[in-house]
């Protein structure tokens, strides 16, 4: 009995202490981020009057994006490529995390539309697996080390820890599998010591700044109900595009996949030439989600809906052509922009359709229901979770057609 305690007691420190770890590489890797962007898109350009600066400064990441990949491989990789390899049981190499690091930044800072996670998902797993080649001797359960490192890196990026632990055990197409016992509590003192350790050295030298909190949603009447299903189909049809364009990307650039170079500055040069005319389509949308907020109603049905379209587009240029990074935070952007579109002519609250809308769009391509309502309670009013719950299950319920399956 009492070793079984001190087993549990050590594995539970081995734990904590990696989860502490994982919060401090990524909040160094997001605080860098950071620091790149304001000096690159906010320092620079205000002592510059340069009307094609988007275009330029894209184009020249472009370039050192290129060089990076065809010096160093393929980085970072997507996030579903790790979470089942992961999963598989596979190994995750540790000996080019720098390269890793550096290759997941540049887009990033550069004003690619991706989010970070899978940079940094890419880092962690390969310092987990570091970490558990180093304690294999201590207990045999150090094989899920690398998901418990998982599921705490996503809970950090997106600042929501029940999102990281059901992002990392929820399939497409199955129950949830919850860890038992032992297991489960390992991925909850990760995922808490990760949090934990982020949110202190955030509050101490700065960190970022989130996705935003919507409003309440003021009325949820009769005629809110009645639209909720017809806004979810919507969402969840509009979130089969990403899937389309990813397909159209993949086409199109088959005659130059060899010119990686090419390949990158041509993503760059698209990236900040529609950025000059649509602003919104660059970055992750993370830091432009507030700005939407306030100014959506100036902005007309036309300017948000084409916004929100051709950023789901322009996230798959980049991903597919080299300025590799995650999808969810550009994702849930191009969401919320199209909600407001929507709610600009339908007379019912705008924050419930922007709900409802995000919620499908963002389940129809994550296929996760569960994790996506976790997640957009980050920005989503508490009363907003049963529309998002109608929007999630129904768009994530929405069948992917069978000649974009592959993909």
């Amino acid at each position: 009995m009492w070793l079984k305690i001190k087993r549990l007691f050590f594995m539970s420190l081995v734990v904590g202490v990696l989860g502490g770890v994982i919060g401090g590489v990524t909040w160094i890797l997001l605080f860098t981020m950071n620091v790149g962007i304001d000096l690159l898109w906010y320092l620079i350009p205000t002592r510059l009057n340069f009307v094609f600066y988007p275009l330029v400064v894209c184009a020249i990441g472009g370039v050192l994006i290129g060089f990076w990949e065809k010096r160093f491989g393929r980085y970072p990789r997507e996030l579903s490529d790790i979470m089942a390899e992961v999963k598989a049981g596979e190994k995750i190499p540790y000996n080019n995390l720098h390269i890793i690091g550096i290759a997941a930044l540049m887009p990033l800072i550069f004003g690619g539309c991706i989010g970070p996670e899978a940079g940094l998902a890419g880092i962690i797993v390969g310092l987990c697996f570091w970490f558990s080649d180093k304690f294999r001797f201590a207990f045999s359960e150090i094989d899920e080390i690398a998901k418990i490192g998982m599921a705490a890196t996503v809970g950090i990026v997106f600042g929501s820890p029940l999102f990281g632990f059901f992002n990392q055990i929820e399939d497409e197409n199955q129950q949830p599998v919850i860890p038992k016992n032992k297991k489960m509590l390992m991925y909850f003192i990760g995922i808490i010591a990760g949090f934990g350790a982020f949110n202190l050295l955030s509050s101490i030298f700065g960190g970022t700044p989130g996705l935003g909190q919507f409003p309440p949603i003021e009325n949820t009447g009769g005629i809110e109900w009645v639209s909720a299903i017809p806004l979810a189909l919507v969402g969840g049809c509009i979130g089969m595009l990403y899937f389309v364009f990813k397909r159209l990307v993949k086409v199109a650039i088959r005659p130059i996949k060899n010119y990686i170079v090419l390949n990158a500055v041509l993503a760059g040069v698209i990236l900040g030439g529609v950025g000059i005319i649509l602003p919104y389509t660059m970055f992750s949308g993370e830091h432009q989600m507030t700005e939407l907020m306030t100014t959506w109603q100036n902005m007309g049905f036309v300017l948000l809906f084409v916004t929100g379209i051709v950023k789901l587009l322009i996230g798959n240029i980049c991903i597919e052509m080299g300025w590799r990074g995650g999808h969810i935070f550009p994702v849930i952007f191009s969401g919320a922009a199209i909600g407001y579109a929507i709610a600009i002519f339908l007379p019912i609250d705008p924050i419930f359709c922007v709900a409802v809308v995000t919620a499908a769009l963002t389940s129809a391509i994550l296929r996760k229901p569960l994790a996506v309502v976790l997640l957009l309670l980050l920005c989503f009013p508490i009363n907003g979770i049963i529309p998002m719950t109608i929007g999630a299950f129904i768009g994530g319920a929405i069948p992917v057609p069978k000649f974009l399956r592959e993909i």
